[in-house]
Order: C-alpha cells, then structure tokens, then sequence
C-alpha cells in the first residue's frame, strides 16, 4: 500500500508523535505512516483530507497561509531531491533527513506550533 504525501508531510511525518487536532485526524496519520510507499502529490494529500482547516482545497489555519504550506512543499521536495508523481519508500525519505533538517528547522520549524512536540 502506498500513501499519498504532499511535500512538506514528507519531512513532518517523521516527527509525528500522536497529537493533532481529532482523534480521527491522529488516527489517520497513523494510518499513513503505516504504508510502506509514498507518493509525492502536489496540494492536499490523505493528511490534509482529514484536516479541519481543509476549505474548498486549501489551508483556512490561523496559523499557516495555503501560501506557506505551498512554499513548504516546494522547499522540502528540493531539499530532499524529489519530484511530483516519484513513489518512494519511508526508510529513503528518513535517511535524507539528516542532512536537510537543520536547513528546514531555521526555514519553517522556529514558528510552527508542533516545533516542541517534534524537537522536544
């Protein structure tokens, strides 16, 4: 099985640690990060179909604009050398992060609420 991922949930996902907005939201990144595969998708992905903030196929948070969360997608496909439609395994995408996640933290971490959930 594989899951549908947007850019930037290539990189969160990895940091999940249970929290969210809803029981059903947490239970479905659950359900996601339990498939072997990911296929990188442009826009709202099987995350974001569970979101709350999800309106008319964009990002309605307080706290990101669908701005932010495009740039973000853009920024992580970069640094992890992926493109739209590639289809990869998790074990790829987590030995990337070491040599990215300093760059990402500095750009998109210091103001994101999850930052202490992730990073302690």
């Amino acid at each position: 099985m594989k899951a549908k991922l947007r850019g930037h949930h290539l990189i969160c996902l990895n940091f999940f640690r249970g929290e969210g907005y809803s029981e059903d939201f947490i239970s479905n990144i659950r359900s996601v990060i339990g498939k072997d595969l990911v296929e990188i998708v442009e826009g709202p992905d099987e995350v974001c179909a569970r979101c709350s903030y999800l309106k008319e196929n964009k990002c309605s948070s307080n706290e990101y604009t669908d701005e932010k969360i495009l740039l973000q997608d853009k920024e992580a496909l970069r640094l992890l050398r992926f493109k739209s439609g590639e289809i990869v395994d998790w074990k790829i995408i987590s030995d990337k992060l070491p040599e990215i996640i300093e760059e990402w933290k500095v750009e998109f971490c210091l103001d994101c609420g999850y930052m202490k959930v992730c990073f302690g």
